[in-house]
C-alpha cells in the first residue's frame, strides 16, 4: 500500500529518511549470518532484499531522464525482480551493503535536482521516485519485522 503523497519536496525527503530509518532499525544489529538466511521476503535473504532495493534505485536513475521528458516507460516488475535476483545471488554481502548505500545516495541526489512541480505533479515521475525509495521500503517492512522476530528467537 502506498503512503499518502507528500505535498512538498521537504516532506518527500523527510518521509524517505523516516522510512529508511525504520527499515534500517529492523536489521542494523543482525549478525551477518542472519543476512544470508532465507525468509526475509519469501525465499529471499535480507541480502537479496537489499540487492533488490538497490537494483530498483539504479533502474529508476537510468529511466528518470525519460520520465522527466514525459516518455512512457514500461516495466515488467516480476521479470526485473527475477533477473536481478539471479544476477545478485552470488554477490557478497559487503558488496551489496556498499551498493545500496551508493545507490540510495545517488537516487536521492537525482531526486533533489528534480523541480518540485515535476516530482510532485507528474504521476509517473512521482511513482517511480517514491516506489524506488520510501514506498518500496514500506512494502518490505512488514516481512522484515516478521523475519527479525524469527531470527532473534533463534539467536
Amino acid at each position: 500500500m502506498a503512503l499518502r503523497k507528500p505535498k512538498t519536496k521537504e516532506e518527500f525527503f523527510k518521509r524517505e529518511r523516516e522510512t529508511w530509518d525504520e527499515l534500517d532499525a529492523l536489521i542494523a544489529d543482525l549478525p551477518d549470518a542472519a543476512w544470508l538466511r532465507p525468509g526475509a521476503a519469501g525465499e529471499w535473504s535480507l541480502k537479496d532484499v537489499w540487492a533488490h532495493i538497490a537494483a530498483w534505485m539504479k533502474k529508476t536513475r537510468g529511466i528518470m531522464p525519460r520520465l522527466l521528458n514525459g516518455d512512457q516507460v514500461p516495466a515488467n516488475i516480476q521479470s526485473f525482480n527475477e533477473e536481478q535476483y539471479l544476477k545478485n545471488r552470488k554477490t557478497s554481502l559487503d558488496v551489496v551493503r556498499r551498493r545500496i548505500e551508493r545507490e540510495r545516495n545517488q537516487i536521492l541526489s537525482m531526486i533533489e535536482k528534480i523541480p518540485k512541480e515535476q516530482l510532485l505533479k507528474s504521476s509517473r515521475v512521482y511513482s517511480w521516485a517514491s516506489f524506488s525509495t520510501f514506498n518500496h521500503y514500506h512494502e518490505h517492512i512488514p516481512a522484515l519485522k516478521k523475519f527479525r522476530r524469527v531470527v532473534m528467537r533463534k539467536m
